[in-house]
């Protein structure tokens, strides 16, 4: 559906707004940590319920795509429904294209044997190493334990709060950055960059959790897990 000079930025809208999620997320927590009473953490835990009935209620206005609606042998409602997407009766071309692509994967025989062949074989092994080696690096700990671990190198609540923010704000311009420039350069360069940006981010920190600062104990029960995980 996305027109092609826009696929890349427009895929990674999806990521985008994930992380502008964890950032309000963290700005939550920030703003009820001071609630009085133990109410705190109760009202960020009430609050995710609202973005989970926009979602909810979202769904029920979601129009299916085209190229659904020819799976499932409705062309004239796909033909229509490209139409309005588009904003042109011209899409006799594309509509086409969808079709034909339609057709040729119905003719696919054996389709999980023959993903397992040979000369599939590299692309099978980078689908499938690209998200285990990226969970890997322990981002989910960084993200969904930030304050925790800030705290365990010795900030205090606060602090560690807000040290989550702005995990959260570079999280969100590292998002805009891939958006502006995927379609310049390619996701290749950007994966090839992200992987080194990766490595000398992992290095550094190992090589900071072996300078103690003042006051914190490496070996303090929690600290030597939480150097493994990230």
């Amino acid at each position: 559906m996305a027109p092609a000079k826009l696929r890349g930025a427009l895929n990674i809208g999806f990521q985008l707004f994930i992380t502008i999620g964890i950032l309000a997320a963290n700005l939550v927590n920030y703003g009820t940590a001071n609630i009085k009473g133990g109410w705190g953490w109760r009202v960020s835990l009430a609050l995710a319920a609202v973005p989970a009935a926009i979602i909810t209620i979202g769904t029920l206005f979601l129009p299916d795509t085209p190229n659904s609606l020819i799976e499932r042998d409705h062309p004239d409602q796909a033909h229509a429904m490209l139409k309005r997407i588009r904003g042109s009766d011209d899409v006799e071309e594309e509509f086409q294209d969808l079709v034909d692509a339609s057709e040729a994967s119905k003719k696919v025989e054996n389709p999980w044997r023959n993903i397992v062949r040979r000369k599939y074989r590299p692309q099978l092994v980078m689908a499938l190493a690209i998200p285990f080696f990226q969970q890997l690096t322990g981002i989910n700990v960084i993200m969904f334990y930030a304050p925790v671990l800030f705290k365990t190198i010795g900030f205090g609540s606060n602090a560690s709060l807000m040290s989550a923010v702005i995990t959260g704000v570079v999280n969100v311009i590292a998002t805009f950055v891939s958006i502006f420039t995927v379609d310049t350069y390619g996701r290749r360069i950007l994966f090839l960059e992200g992987g080194i940006q990766m490595f000398i981010s992992q290095v550094s920190r190992l090589r900071s959790a072996q300078v103690p600062g003042p006051g914190v104990d490496l070996v303090k029960p929690g600290f030597v897990g939480q150097n493994w995980d990230l």
